[in-house]
Formats: structure tokens, sequence, C-alpha cells
């Protein structure tokens, strides 16, 4: 998944064009491409990692008993009213 996308943005890029914009491609890899590149896969691995947790809990949270809406206290007029 990750080589089909870097395939895509590298200079000669893969992949379907969908405008002249596609053609606009850095001509070299620059540091800070690395680095951006490596925090969204920290950020993926952190987000795959959590993904148990995540499920347990909303397991619980469907569990749970449900509150209709007109259940819940009515705001008044002036609650309504948008900030001053």
């Amino acid at each position: 998944m990750i080589g089909s996308w870097l395939d895509y943005r590298m200079k000669n890029g893969a992949g379907r064009r969908s405008s002249p914009l596609d053609d606009i491609r850095p001509r070299i890899w620059p540091e800070s491409f690395t680095t951006e590149l490596l925090e969204l896969l920290w950020v993926l691995e952190r987000t795959v990692a959590v993904g148990p947790a995540l499920e347990d809990l909303l397991d619980e949270i469907l569990a749970s008993p449900i509150t209709r809406a007109d259940e819940l206290p009515q705001a008044s007029e002036d609650e309504r009213q948008p900030p001053s």
C-alpha cells in the first residue's frame, strides 16, 4: 500500500492521471518529505495499534442504555440564542 502511494507521487508517477496538476511533481525527494512520511506512518501505526481498544469501547457503548432525544432536557429560548 505504501509502495503504491509512493509510486504515484514520485517524479514519473504511476497510476491514473485526472488533471494537468498530476504532472506537477518534485524533482527530488527533500528531507522534509521523509520527515512528513515518517510522521504519517507513525500516526497510521498508532491508529492500527489502538484499534482493538476502540472496538471494545464501541461494544461497551452499544451495550449501554439508550437515551432518547425526547428524554433529554430541553434548552430554554435564552440558551438557544447565539453568544453575544
